[in-house]
């Protein structure tokens, strides 16, 4: 049976519910009005009444019975009124927020498909309602702990490792929604859309990892709380003790009956929803795309842009742009007919999804930002970016989730010479989005769309006339580089696999890639390991730029009015960029300084156990990061030479490259240190390292070495035990 999983953490982010409704209706445009089905204003754990419903249903096309009682009870019962293929979009509910982590929720999950049903069937549906949030609080001790007034939970937490006093203070999980009918006397599953899983009490802070637990999680196999049921589920509490853990998303399916027509998307912040509606097949249609005649009410194809239906009324042919003078008349007449139905039409355009994007059309992307930078010194429009037909592309599952929405693994078919599918990230917008989120999301694309090279990940085309938008990219299977590196430390009896040259290699390929930028005068901003990704994980790897997200807001007029530094990638700038907002290409030197430490740990939160203010501190009075264990003396002058302060000091790029160049060439190998480091005491590290005549192993592993350190939180050290490598 085809289940669909929806991973935790894999979130669009939206800033309201989404309202797929737009995309359906571009393939099929049907007269009949949908029949749409709610939680009827019902919430928590229990179901709506037969009240609830015929209030909510009220003035609609919408007749249901509600079960009373029994295991049915707050289930719609709706008739189906003929005999047709229906097509039924089921909206999962999303999770409620946890006490101290309420900025966003778990989306709920949105699925369609077609079904042939019969007339005066009986369809079931229980649909998904939101997870309660944690807050506000029952009590006057839990309301203080929701306004922030009492840590009590932490406190308990870090005592006892657990929790004894309290429920945990996360979300709820929501619901999922269910659509099911009675076949031989036993109720048959159509379509389930998984609810989204419950927020943790706290949000999990980026470098707790680093800083407090490390290694307890290296070698552990736990896998994230569920209930222990299996199939298509809402979502879950995370059964766990972690207070920063969310709970994880249920599961949706598809009956093999019924044919997928949208693949599950993680869109819906709210209660969840089902719309039934009379399916128009279109397959007889070149494009896909077809409505229904007002008159007849029989499928009529329709063509995109550039295109006209043919005499066949099946095909799309291209536009003829020459004319006789037989065909004048014919031309006023028809361009006539257009401008009184583009007049008739203007209201609801402007109502219009597409709206916000034409009036981008209009004018070039530069016109809103800033003007000294441009791409080779002129304006860039969106005419430039290829687009692709949202009929030859299709999602295949969710991969995580990005600055604005969430990233696909899919297929792409007509872009390869032998048009076979082209797999592709596909990274997406919200269809409820601010006209700021939409620029940005644009220029992005034009950002990724300019740069050829073999070390910045390949946009392969965009497709913005339908909603969701998206941006094709080149699919990079070895996932992020700060993964990576995590996933390949050293183990006890269990070396990495990693080798000194596969960390120069990676080294070498992002700075390629920054040669690059800086060669064309782009400033990337956010250089790090988080924002690199890899082809593959074995051997053959290369390593690219992914991700643009901090060089798009250079481009934006206000962004040097922007205030405060949560958003900034703190540990990564240079003084003069979080100080005075400075950006040049030696910005990104320094950060790839940072990189290069990234990469010698194994994928360590730079500055251990020290805070963004704790950093700015730190870098402005002078102090620079120790090198990570066992790293080969000329890799650290390349990073303490890019962390020099003035940033006329620090080497270009293709300098960079060479001492790269350098270190895989030097004659020397490393004495295995003989003392730990101690980061968090302030003391510099104690280190033994020897300039010898023999070359070093490069192909060596990295191994296990045992030793202890102490590790800061934000108050106290504590001694923990730590596994980091030396060459053998």
């Amino acid at each position: 049976m085809p289940y669909f999983s929806m991973k935790k953490n894999s979130h669009l982010l939206l800033n309201k519910k989404i309202n797929i409704y737009y995309i359906l209706y571009s393939s099929c445009e049907a007269p009949d009005t949908p029949w749409w089905f709610s939680s009827c204003g019902a919430s928590g754990p229990q179901g709506p009444t037969q009240a609830q419903c015929h209030n909510a249903y009220h003035n609609s096309n919408v007749s249901v019975t509600v079960e009373k009682e029994g295991p049915l009870r707050g289930v719609q019962i709706w008739k189906v009124p003929e005999s047709k293929q229906y097509m039924i979009s089921a909206y999962g509910a999303a999770g409620g927020k946890g006490a101290k982590n309420h900025n966003k929720r778990s989306h709920g999950v949105f699925i369609s498909a077609i079904f042939k049903l019969e007339k005066d069937e009986l369809l079931y549906i229980l649909v998904g309602q939101q997870g309660e949030d944690a807050c506000p609080g029952a009590s006057s001790q839990t309301m203080q702990i929701c306004l922030g007034e009492s840590s009590e939970i932490e406190e308990e937490y870090k005592k006892e490792k657990g929790l004894t006093e309290w429920a945990g203070g996360g979300g709820g999980g929501g619901g999922a929604t269910y659509i099911f009918r009675k076949k031989n006397g036993a109720f048959e599953p159509l379509l389930i859309a998984a609810g989204g899983g419950g927020k943790a009490y706290m949000k999990y802070q980026e470098g707790s990892l680093d800083d407090e637990f490390l290694e307890q999680y290296v070698n552990n196999t736990a896998v994230p709380g569920i209930s222990g049921r299996t199939g298509a589920a809402g979502g879950h509490a995370f059964e766990t003790d972690d207070i920063t853990a969310d709970g994880q998303d249920g599961v949706s399916f598809v009956n093999p009956i019924g044919e997928v027509f949208l693949s599950p998307l993680a869109v819906i912040e709210s209660h969840g929803e089902v719309i039934i509606e009379v399916y128009v097949n279109c397959n007889h249609c070149q494009s896909g795309l077809c409505k229904r005649a007002p008159d007849t009410h029989l499928p009529i194809c329709i063509c995109q842009d550039d295109t006209v239906l043919a005499s066949d009324n099946i095909s799309c042919i291209g536009k003829i742009y020459w004319l006789c003078p037989s065909f004048i008349s014919v031309l006023f007449f028809s361009v006539y007919h257009r401008k009184k139905q583009q007049l008739e039409g203007a209201r609801a355009r402007l109502q219009s999804p597409e709206y916000n994007l034409s009036k981008i059309r209009t004018s070039t992307i530069m016109t809103d930002y800033n003007p000294n930078y441009s791409f080779a010194g002129k304006a860039a429009t969106l005419s430039e970016l290829k687009e692709i037909p949202r009929k030859n592309i299709s999602l295949l599952r969710a991969l995580g989730h990005g600055a604005f929405g969430e990233v696909y693994k899919g297929t792409v078919v007509g872009i390869t010479a032998d048009h076979s599918p082209l797999q592709v990230a596909i990274k997406t917008l919200p269809e409820i989005c601010s006209e700021q989120d939409e620029m940005d999301f644009l220029m992005e694309a034009l950002i990724i769309s300019k740069f050829n090279h073999q070390n910045i990940v390949q946009c392969i085309g965009v497709s913005l006339q339908t909603l969701p938008r998206f941006i094709l990219l080149e699919l990079m299977t070895g996932g992020d580089m700060k993964s990576f590196l995590r996933q390949n430390r050293p183990r006890v009896n269990q070396p990495s696999t990693l080798t000194m040259q596969d960390l120069l290699d990676i080294a070498r390929d992002i700075a390629c890639g920054c040669k690059y930028l800086e060669e064309n005068h782009f400033i990337h901003r956010d250089i790090a390991a988080r924002n690199c990704l890899l082809t593959c994980t074995g051997p053959g790897r290369v390593a690219k730029i992914g991700d643009f997200g901090m060089a798009r807001d250079i481009y934006r007029a206000s962004y040097y009015r922007k205030g405060g530094r949560a958003m900034l990638p703190v540990k990564w700038m240079p003084p003069e960029a979080f100080l005075e907002g400075i950006f040049t290409s030696k910005t990104d030197t320094w950060s790839f300084g940072v990189l290069l430490w990234e990469i010698f740990s194994l994928g360590y939160m730079p500055y251990p156990c020290k805070t963004n203010q704790e950093v700015l501190e730190f870098v402005t009075s002078g102090g620079r990061m120790d090198p990570p264990k066992n790293c080969p003396g000329p890799v650290y002058r390349i990073m303490t030479q890019c962390w020099q302060h003035s940033p006329e000091y620090r080497p270009n790029f293709s300098t960079i490259l060479e001492r790269i160049k350098y270190c895989t060439q030097v004659r020397y190998i490393l004495i295995k240190i003989q003392e730990c480091f101690m980061w968090c005491s302030g003391g510099h590290p104690k280190k033994s390292m020897s300039i010898m005549n023999g070359p070093l192993n490069y192909s060596s592993k990295l191994f296990p070495h045992t030793f202890s350190r102490h590790l800061c939180s934000r108050n106290s050290c504590r001694k923990v035990r730590k596994l980091s490598f030396s060459t053998q």
